[in-house]
């Protein structure tokens, strides 16, 4: 399945440009904080420069690096979700799904499971042996914690036994309709895992990610990417647009051919006219946001450090 290709790749690099100077500011911010205690964190400006100005200038110039192009679907779904898009909740319920609702996740799991299994087998061997004897206080912690782990392990191996049992059947399901789905749905999660991995993702210290404004937006695709397979949405009509002149139409060959599409053939015109509508109205809002973004940027520049 194809995703986003005319602006993936840009907005990959992007991200990861972004999210590795982020982290790298955050960890040089952590520093001066530790070093720099007792002195309030005020932004130092320098003559003539304005540290606020500069960010909102720097704002400016992302969104217009992210306006490139333009791209207009017209797409018939099953049905439209109520769910709202949030970063790290997608997160993790995206590294969940990755991790269970993949053939390659599957396999991690199982290895990592089985090297816990190597850890637990010696360290349950060397506890102290429960007898008559009050355990010392050390002893009966170290028992605490090895139960712990045993419970925790116990638990993931039958949450995997039980995602590789609903993995297999859907796999090998004879129904074609709900094989076709379960190809579609690991073809969309191998892929957002391959997307996944080729960035560098920065955690606070309780390990939600530290995102900014592109990593969202990346993100954000992945997630349309997502929802369009599991709400079994097509994109009938698509226009692309971009600032070096290129237009590309593109158009389900179902609405030529009316013997192959689910589609009324008297409402195929309505496809058309839905789509027409809707890269006129993105094509005049588009324009007016570059419009916008470069008055502004020519607003500012009398401000700009001499």
């Amino acid at each position: 399945m194809q995703f986003g290709k005319s602006n993936a790749e840009k907005d990959e690099q992007r991200s990861n440009a972004r999210i590795e100077k982020a982290s790298k500011k955050q960890v040089a911010d952590s520093l001066s904080v530790d070093e720099k205690s007792d002195e309030k964190s005020v932004p130092k400006e320098a003559a003539g420069q304005s540290a606020s100005l500069n960010s909102f200038r720097e704002t400016i110039k992302d969104v217009l690096e992210e306006i490139t192009s333009l791209e207009i679907n017209t797409m018939i779904v099953g049905n439209i979700p109520m769910s709202k898009f949030d970063v790290q909740e997608f997160y993790m319920d995206i590294s969940d799904k990755i991790a269970y609702k993949t053939e390659q996740g599957l396999q991690d799991v199982k290895e990592s499971l089985l090297e816990r299994s190597a850890q637990l087998k010696p360290k349950g061997a060397s506890l102290p042996q429960q007898t008559s004897t009050s355990l010392l206080p050390k002893e009966a912690a170290a028992i605490e914690q090895y139960r712990a782990e045993l419970t925790s392990y116990n638990q993931d191996l039958e949450a995997y036994k039980a995602a590789e049992q609903i993995f297999n059947d859907r796999k090998n399901s004879l129904d074609p309709l709900a094989k076709e789905q379960f190809e579609r749905e690991h073809a969309c999660y191998s892929e957002i895992s391959r997307q996944l991995g080729k960035l560098k993702i920065p955690k606070d210290a309780s390990g939600k990610i530290i995102s900014d404004a592109p990593m969202i937006r990346y993100f954000r695709k992945l997630w349309e990417l997502e929802q369009s397979v599991i709400n079994g949405e097509r994109i009938f009509a698509q226009t692309k647009f971009h600032l070096d002149g290129d237009l590309t139409n593109k158009f389900l060959d179902d609405l030529f051919m009316p013997s192959k599409s689910k589609i009324d053939p008297t409402m195929t015109q309505l496809v058309f006219d839905l789509h027409r509508q809707g890269v006129e109205n993105a094509q005049k809002q588009w324009s007016g946001l570059i419009t916008t973004c470069v008055n502004l940027v020519k607003s500012l520049m009398p401000f700009r450090a001499q």
